[in-house]
């Protein structure tokens, strides 16, 4: 059994994407609370640094530039691991790399669960068998749990914002749909129930077989601006512009907005936090959607399964075909091979999604706020 007093230098390992990090941030909370003055160091990649970066309970983030690294790269890192001196790895990733990664590090103790590959560079393995398959969140809480951290109650995600972040996203909204951009929903007020709806929508995604089709994002666009005068944001990252394009270019109304590539994450979560609505597929914006009150993110499943990485939180619709071979977990589909950047064609899974079905989630939520609205006064 580990003296958790006697543990001052912790290394945690979780490369992978945004999303995936984002719902490990419960169990980097976890190992905090069991280790309350241990310096605690988060080694993430580029793409996923702001995760590890905006977490209180991190004292030093290391970043691997996967893109960019060569191997000198990797030497001056695996240097830098061993001058820490680290008591204690904790890898919440257990893939082949963090493995290896946990090994060269050079810590006295290395926790890995027991099902990773290279476990054998591990001299400590968390025993998960038969535990059932669990969701994201709950199993890096299992694994934190079992290296020493202290138990947390509900699923915290962490990214935390600035009043600077506020400010971009108050602006804007104000630049882009001038007097539309007024609702406060911290003063409870309801887009959705006075005729002023904001729906962002996230036509990007890391697979392209999470991907929804972009003609679908085109037409429900249509029908929410024709039907629900709804004012409409498009998010994404670097390198999605041209999905922005191809529905602005369709759409052709000034009540639709690309914010793609124009926020940091922590914009992004403000900006998501001004919608009513959010419609996405399985990403990292789904998460941090997931994590604001007051937002409905209505999240689009094929590939993945959302018992495993759906989003977390109450004030969530999950809407998936019944296709014979989902959740498959391929990065490409065997039935129907995609060009890369081909923004008509997805996976037959994700086109069963039909944009009927997503309008009817956001009609029934907007028909139900006005009932309850007139029930309260005319009690």
């Amino acid at each position: 059994m580990i003296n958790n007093e006697r543990v001052k230098n912790i290394l945690i390992i979780k490369l992978s994407s945004i999303g995936d990090c984002l719902l490990a941030t419960p169990a980097i909370e976890s190992i905090r609370k069991g280790y309350p003055d241990s310096f605690i160091t988060w080694l993430i990649e580029g793409k996923s640094k702001d995760i590890a970066l905006l977490n209180p309970y991190v004292d030093e983030v290391i970043v691997i530039d996967k893109k960019n690294f060569k191997i000198r790269d990797y030497l001056s890192l695996i240097k830098k691991l061993r001058s820490r001196r680290y008591d204690l790895s904790i890898d919440l990733q257990g893939v082949d790399r963090t493995s290896i990664f946990a090994f060269l590090s050079g810590a006295k103790i290395r926790y890995v669960e027991e099902y990773a590959d290279l476990g054998f560079l591990s001299n400590k393995k968390i025993i998960r068998r038969g535990r059932p398959l669990e969701h994201a969140v709950d199993f890096y809480l299992f694994l934190a749990e079992n290296c020493g951290g202290e138990k947390i109650v509900g699923n915290r995600l962490a990214l935390i914002t600035s009043d600077e972040d506020k400010k971009f996203a108050d602006d804007f909204l104000r630049k882009n749909f001038g007097n539309h951009a007024n609702q406060d929903k911290s003063r409870g007020d309801q887009g959705s129930a006075n005729n002023n709806i904001f729906v962002g929508i996230n036509p990007t995604g890391a697979w392209k077989t999470k991907r929804w089709p972009v003609k679908y994002f085109i037409e429900l666009s249509k029908r929410l601006i024709l039907s629900l005068n709804a004012n409409i944001v498009i998010f994404g990252g670097k390198g999605d512009e041209y999905f922005a394009q191809e529905i602005l270019k369709e759409v052709d109304s000034d009540k639709i907005k690309s914010a793609i590539s124009k926020t940091s994450l922590k914009q992004a979560k403000e900006l998501l936090g001004k919608m009513n609505y959010f419609i996405t597929p399985d990403s990292g914006l789904m998460h941090i959607a997931s994590s604001i009150p007051g937002l409905k993110t209505i999240a689009l499943f094929g590939s993945t399964d959302p018992k495993l990485t759906g989003p977390v939180g109450k004030n969530n619709v999950i809407l998936r075909d019944n296709l014979y071979c989902i959740p498959c977990f391929k990065k490409e589909c065997p039935l129907n091979k995609i060009e890369n950047k081909n923004l008509r064609e997805c996976v037959l899974c994700m086109k069963r999604i039909t944009p009927d079905k997503v309008f009817n989630e956001i009609s029934k939520d907007i028909k139900a706020q006005k009932q309850y609205i007139y029930n309260t006064f005319n009690y």
